[in-house]
């Protein structure tokens, strides 16, 4: 899967499931998720004996527990098949690797519209602002905004988050 079928992707997935909710789309698809008390890992996306896992760090708060859930959701329809056994804990969230990029840009996508930016947009508010009003960290803004450019639009983005942003 390549960066510009993502969105697309993502719109095919919320109309199938007919929700923005990660934990009914993940009850959707039989994935199991259990919490762990993680200590650098917000979550990780495995397939052991054929079933599908979602671990997520307990110490995550509500919005960023959405993030991560929707990330590893992101490995599960984009990755499935490079998950034999556990992601590695050091690749998890990198930038500098093709398979964290998409799970990042899936996750912005399923939590952000192209509606909500040009609403936000609309209103004046800068990327930090906007980010705060759709309850997100601004680097998912900012992978959001950098997906949306990267299909036309001309939207103007601070700077493209660090590697370990979500780390």
């Amino acid at each position: 899967m390549y960066n510009f079928n993502i969105n697309s992707f993502v719109n095919k997935l919320q109309k199938k499931f007919r929700t923005k909710n990660p934990f009914e789309i993940a009850e959707a698809c039989n994935i199991n998720i259990k919490y762990r008390d993680f200590k650098d890992l917000k979550g990780m996306y495995t397939v052991m004996q054929r079933c599908p896992f979602i671990f997520l760090n307990i110490s995550l708060d509500e919005h960023m527990e959405k993030v991560v859930l929707f990330h590893e959701l992101g490995h599960h329809f984009l990755h499935r098949h490079h998950a034999v056994s556990a992601f590695k804990e050091h690749g998890l969230y990198d930038m500098s690797s093709k398979l964290e990029i998409e799970a990042n840009i899936f996750a912005a996508n399923f939590i952000i519209s192209d509606e909500e930016v040009m609403e936000n947009a609309g209103y004046g508010y800068t990327s930090e602002q906007a980010a705060k009003a759709l309850c997100v960290p601004h680097e998912v803004l900012l992978i959001k905004l950098n997906d949306m450019n990267s299909r036309g639009c001309k939207l103007n983005i601070p700077y493209i988050p660090e590697s370990g942003f979500l780390a």
